[in-house]
């Protein structure tokens, strides 16, 4: 079964697809935030829509429909943005993550460009349960793939555009990204000591109107884009294999908690 968003499943086909033993989920977090002047304020939205996709089909898993918004901590006041506060937001993803397991989903896959979510949400579900969900983010997900092909991080989201089939978004894209070069368009840069300590670490901040985390570029390439989706998402795919190992080990360990919650059991 290659990976199919799970909505589109009859109940019965989602109960033979657990029965056989499938046991993954993946679940794709995004945003609705302004990212560059040539980029749709969905980029983040089809990047881990596209990503979570290729990984659903990689590892026979089934793919959860998309998560549509999430803080948008620098650009929140911007037309476009839809910042959702983070403690309803993480604890919506964390419900639908308890519900998963109690389905029977012992390997979730949280797919998200947000750090925050991708990082504690995870930790704090096996705080719960005993049971280890993977947080991938996917800035560090693509980070290598991208390197190798020397293409950046505004590349992978216009292969993103490639991977969902969204031909029309992705020329509209690519001419807005030739139109604001050829008109020399610059964006407003940010005060030097602010954009120091960016480069060092993480800072609380907003871009100024005319500001964008992602800017046009002259070597935007959707093709290598993606590429290093693929590539990212193949070097993943092992790796799915040893959460199954490692949450059988915990089930071991935490006989009331855990893959044992909610009635499933496993078994040698």
């Amino acid at each position: 079964m290659p990976g199919p968003l799970l909505s589109e499943l009859t109940s019965r086909e989602c109960n033979h697809y657990l029965v056989e033993g499938g046991d993954i989920a993946v679940l794709p977090v995004g945003s609705a935030e302004v990212v560059g002047p040539h980029l749709p304020v969905g980029a983040w939205y089809f990047a881990a829509e596209a990503f979570a996709t290729l990984l659903a089909e990689g590892v026979d898993g089934l793919r959860l429909p998309l998560t549509p918004f999430s803080i948008a901590p620098a650009v929140y006041d911007r037309p476009g943005s839809v910042a959702v506060e983070h403690v309803p937001f993480t604890a919506y993803v964390r419900a639908a993550m308890d519900d998963l397991l109690a389905a029977g989903f012992c390997r979730i896959l949280l797919v998200t460009h947000a750090d925050y979510v991708g990082y504690y949400t995870p930790q704090e579900f096996y705080e719960d349960h005993g049971v280890a969900a993977a947080g991938l983010n996917l800035r560090e997900a693509w980070s290598q793939a991208l390197r190798a092909r020397g293409v950046g991080e505004d590349s992978a989201l216009a292969g993103a555009l490639r991977v969902l089939g969204k031909g029309a978004l992705l020329e509209k894209v690519m001419a807005e990204n030739a139109r604001l070069l050829k008109e020399g368009w610059q964006p407003t840069p940010l005060p030097d000591g602010l954009a120091h300590v960016l480069r060092q670490g993480v800072a609380g901040f907003r871009y100024p109107p005319g500001g964008f985390p992602v800017p046009p570029n002259p070597d935007l390439n959707p093709v290598a884009g993606e590429e290093a989706l693929r590539a990212a998402v193949a070097a993943l795919v092992p790796s799915v294999a040893s959460l199954r190992t490692y949450n059988e080990f915990l089930a071991k360990r935490h006989a009331s908690r855990g893959l044992m919650w909610r009635g499933w059991r496993w078994t040698e």
